[in-house]
């Protein structure tokens, strides 16, 4: 691995990391699931790495979160916040950063990486993250997926701008990492 690759994942997670003390969460939901920040720092990631690169720097976010680090929601860390409800989505998005950046278009075709982009950080984040958190609040999963509801036009926005931003970003940039 190069140094330059290296560099690139680390700033990134570290982005990711800070996106959540720059942008405090806002509760919204009965279900104690925030509004934040860090889905639109996830796409992103996916937008603007390799798909091992993206995947390698959102779970060195996960884990700094794991070992003791104020870095997810509302200031939470260790195993305690993945075993609580926002845990199954704080799982995925490692997943959610490969499966953009491996289906994303060759030739950033808008339309093309919008649909993916919805497909995987909302159907695909919201479907599986909803099954941990009606697991873990002994709720049905149609009620905690309907719970969830709320999140959607917030997502869709995050999605545009992360989209917006990676378009913005000099193409030399982001191909020599």
């Amino acid at each position: 691995m190069t140094i330059r690759r290296m560099t690139a994942i680390s700033l990134c997670a570290a982005i990711l990391t800070v996106s959540v003390v720059l942008f405090p969460s806002i509760p919204l939901s009965q279900l104690n699931i925030s509004l934040t920040l860090q889905t639109m720092f996830v796409i992103l990631i996916g937008f603007l790495l390799k798909p091992q690169d993206a995947f390698l720097s959102i779970l060195i976010y996960v884990l700094l979160g794991v070992i003791g680090l104020p870095v997810f929601s509302q200031g939470r860390s260790g195993l305690s916040a993945l075993f609580g409800p926002s845990g199954g989505f704080i799982m995925l998005f490692p997943v959610v950063g490969l499966l953009i950046s491996l289906l994303k278009s060759k030739t950033n075709h808008f339309i093309h990486d919008l649909i993916i982009g919805c497909l995987i950080s909302i159907v695909f984040l919201y479907g599986f993250g909803t099954l941990w958190l009606s697991f873990s609040l002994a709720i049905p999963y149609l009620s905690a997926l309907s719970g969830m509801l709320i999140f959607i036009p917030f997502d869709v926005i995050k999605l545009i701008l992360a989209y917006s931003i990676y378009q913005r970003l000099p193409k030399s940039l982001i191909h020599s990492w």
